[in-house]
């Protein structure tokens, strides 16, 4: 009989983990290029920079596109900002299907834009000269120079 409860406890535990994605957000989509994650509440733009721009910018170039979009009151709102690392962290799933400029598979849940950046743009800063990105593919944080963006990092805002 305990072999029969470890197998169907096994079963359980594979269907779950395959069937319920973990950490997965549920997005609720606002019509305006916008979802909203309804466990954060935080509201994230659909697409990102390189939907609009076509090329990667610098972290400086990233906060000049957000201050463009709050002035143009993107979506009805002037407070956008670039993500922390730990909301992108917390907002990355392993199953996700969405694919990057690329067709790189991106860990975003379903709801975004695919066709973007592969590598996002946080707010943190790492010194005077760095800040983080965050790779979208397999949950990724890495510094780079804020004047460089050589790995077409793009701007995922974030309210």
């Amino acid at each position: 009989m305990p072999a029969n409860l470890n197998f169907v406890s096994a079963i359980f535990l594979v269907f779950f983990l395959n069937v319920i994605p973990v950490g997965a957000a549920g997005l609720v989509d606002n019509q305006n290029s916008t979802v909203t994650d309804s466990e954060t509440g935080l509201v994230w733009q659909k697409g990102d920079s390189f939907h609009e721009l076509k090329k990667g910018l610098n972290w400086y170039e990233a906060w000049e596109y957000i201050s463009i979009k709050n002035l143009e009151k993107f979506a009805g709102h002037d407070n956008w900002r670039l993500p922390t690392r730990k909301e992108l962290n917390d907002l990355w799933i392993s199953s996700g299907k969405i694919k990057s400029k690329d067709e790189e598979i991106l860990g975003l849940p379903n709801g975004f834009e695919g066709g973007g950046s592969y590598y996002i743009w946080t707010g943190d800063e790492r010194g005077l000269d760095h800040a983080w990105y965050f790779g979208l593919g397999h949950k990724e944080n890495y510094f780079n120079l804020k004047d460089l963006a050589d790995l077409e990092q793009g701007v995922k805002m974030v309210r």
